[in-house]
């Protein structure tokens, strides 16, 4: 009787929606461009050290962005090159800063394919000199 409840308890639970939760955890993947991204910034001799990665809603859309990653690394250069260190010491800056990453990485990732499954980006080092 007892194992009888326990295999209800488990169908019950595995078919009710708790776990759906667990499954969308483990659909998204963090992608990491391939290397530390350093960046001369506008002025004399200041720079950009970030370490970058991309949030991403399933595996499919990961390989589709992965192979646009040298595109991004030109897209975020371009882009982080256009700041002075002021700027990016600012705090209200760097708040705008990483919407404004996504925007760029959608807008290269939409010229070359599509921006479907990008969730976010993330700064994982961020160091201004």
């Amino acid at each position: 009787m007892r194992i009888l409840i326990i295999l209800l308890c488990f169908l019950f639970f595995t078919t009710s929606g708790f776990c759906d939760e667990g499954e969308e955890a483990a659909e998204t993947e963090y992608l990491p461009l391939d290397s530390k991204l350093i960046v001369n910034l506008q002025g004399r001799k200041h720079y950009l050290r970030a370490e970058i990665q991309l949030m991403v809603a399933g595996s499919e859309n990961a390989d589709r962005i992965r192979i646009h990653i040298p595109g991004i690394r030109h897209a975020l250069i371009m882009f982080f090159s256009s700041y002075t260190h002021v700027q990016l010491s600012a705090l209200e800056e760097r708040k705008g800063l990483q919407k404004k990453a996504l925007e760029e990485i959608r807008a290269t990732l939409d010229k070359y394919s599509q921006s479907d499954g990008l969730k976010d980006v993330l700064f994982t080092e961020f160091l201004v000199q």
